[in-house]
């Protein structure tokens, strides 16, 4: 059903596109999990952190490609509404995963979450001074 969206297709929608886009959400979903932490030395990448910001800008086109393949004007705008907000939670998203790389001056994901206990350590001590 994933790949699919439902067994019963509109009339009137595209169908190659209407199963393919689905299958490039999904694959999507599989890069993002691809990203996380490996003890391997060849998955580590310098700037890993904008790559994963322009990964999930992609997952809007993916949403507004599901509305506009079904040739319904109705899932159309609703696709063009949650297009809409996503990009808005993803540009809190942006800010608050900036916050952490700026303190530790780096863009990479194994950097930021290898020296990310010194970061915990912070708060008490900013705690104690106030």
């Amino acid at each position: 059903k994933l790949f699919l969206k439902e067994t019963i297709k509109p009339q009137h929608s595209n169908s190659i596109m209407f199963t393919i886009v689905p299958v490039l959400g999904f694959s999507l979903a599989l890069m993002f999990w691809g990203m996380t932490s490996s003890s391997n030395i060849s998955y580590y990448l310098l700037f890993s952190l904008l790559l994963f910001f322009c990964m999930t800008s992609l997952n809007v086109y993916v949403v507004l490609l599901s509305g506009w393949t079904s040739n319904s004007m109705y899932a159309f705008l609703g696709a063009l509404r949650a297009s809409a907000q996503t990009i808005s939670y993803e540009i809190s998203m942006i800010v608050i995963l900036l916050f952490p790389a700026f303190l530790q001056w780096t863009l990479s994901w194994n950097n930021m979450f290898n020296g990310y206990g010194v970061m915990v350590l912070m708060v008490p001590v900013g705690v104690a001074w106030t």
